[in-house]
């Protein structure tokens, strides 16, 4: 099955009308996860386990043990199913950021990474690197690095010691062209 932009959906994935569905072998048991191509959340909508097809198939657990949870990369399979959402063009503009921003390199990178972190901060959220962090499937110190840097770069401004809740005029700067996204968003370019 392809995608929208003609790509092939990676093995084990498919689309079921509004659904995207992942399905793999663990451990001799079934995994299927299902994201809701519509969600406005970033995660899957459900997770199930199933036994072989043949009851008498040897598995490799003696039934759903922590070991077989903790054996399942949710990280890697909220990313891969927002990379697809994107690429189907299902995504929310958050998403579609995320898929951009899994290295930060540039200095337009750190400002689309500083115009999110400010978007979260003045939305209330009260860890918005967490937030982050789980949105793009990367870890809470990864984000907490890079806004840290975005900060020392000058993309980010704010009170010292409180989470920055503005943009500078030189994230604004390479963020020129975006005006009309951050529009529709609510502006959080911090004008």
């Amino acid at each position: 099955m392809t995608t929208s932009s003609g790509e092939e959906l990676p093995e084990g994935w498919r689309l079921d009308g509004e659904q995207l569905i992942h399905e793999a072998e663990l451990h001799g048991w079934k995994l299927t996860v299902v994201s809701w191509l519509d969600a406005p959340w970033d995660g899957p909508a459900s997770l199930h386990i199933d036994p072989p097809d043949d009851p008498h198939a040897r598995v490799d657990t003696d039934g759903i043990t922590a070991e077989l949870m903790r054996s399942i990369s949710l990280a890697e399979i909220r990313r891969t199913a927002k990379e697809l959402r994107a690429c189907l063009g299902r995504s929310t503009d958050e998403a579609t950021v995320a898929a951009v921003l899994q290295r930060v390199e540039t200095d337009r990178e750190y400002a689309l990474m500083a115009r999110e972190y400010v978007r979260l901060v003045r939305q209330g959220y009260r860890s918005p690197v967490t937030r982050l962090a789980t949105a793009w499937g990367l870890s809470r110190n990864t984000i907490s690095g890079r806004v840290r840097r975005a900060r020392a770069m000058g993309f980010l401004d704010g009170s010292p010691g409180r989470p920055a809740d503005r943009l500078t005029e030189k994230a604004r700067r390479h963020l020129e062209g975006d005006d009309a996204r951050d529009g529709e968003r609510g502006g959080a370019d911090g004008r």
